[in-house]
């Protein structure tokens, strides 16, 4: 698998991990100092951060569904930027519904020849919906 595609699945195990409600999965796509900063969502560093944000949405979590798309990938040598569209669906309800729209803005780090999450910052399209919005 190239670069590009191992950065594209990270992409998707991190959506799938959420909506999963399987941590370790979702851990495990970060680097050990991973910085994540989610707006109104939250803000951690570290993955033993990363684990106990992850565990403490309990099976809420397993009511969405993370979109990502759209990822404008630049690789240089072993780090990377990676910006994304994200888009979150509500499917508790009978419809399902957008609930977050927005962009996600990564730095990542190649490490014992994985792509790993270093940074991720969330912004959302609408003022007020995470807490951000783009400049």
């Amino acid at each position: 698998m190239d670069d590009y595609e191992a950065i594209r699945r990270l992409l998707a195990d991190y959506c799938f991990g959420t909506d999963t409600g399987d941590t370790e999965r979702w851990v495990g796509c970060f680097a050990d100092d991973i910085l994540w900063e989610g707006g109104a969502f939250g803000r951690f560093e570290g993955r033993e951060a990363a684990r106990a944000y992850h565990q403490g949405a309990g099976d809420a979590s397993r009511n969405f569904r993370h979109v990502n798309s759209n990822a404008a990938i630049d690789i240089e040598g072993e780090t990377a930027t990676v910006r994304s569209y994200i888009q979150i669906y509500d499917q508790s309800g009978q419809t399902p519904a957008i609930v977050f729209s927005g962009f996600y803005d990564d730095r990542l780090v190649k490490q014992d020849g994985r792509w790993l999450i270093r940074t991720r910052r969330l912004v959302g399209d609408v003022a007020g919906i995470a807490g951000t919005r783009a400049a």
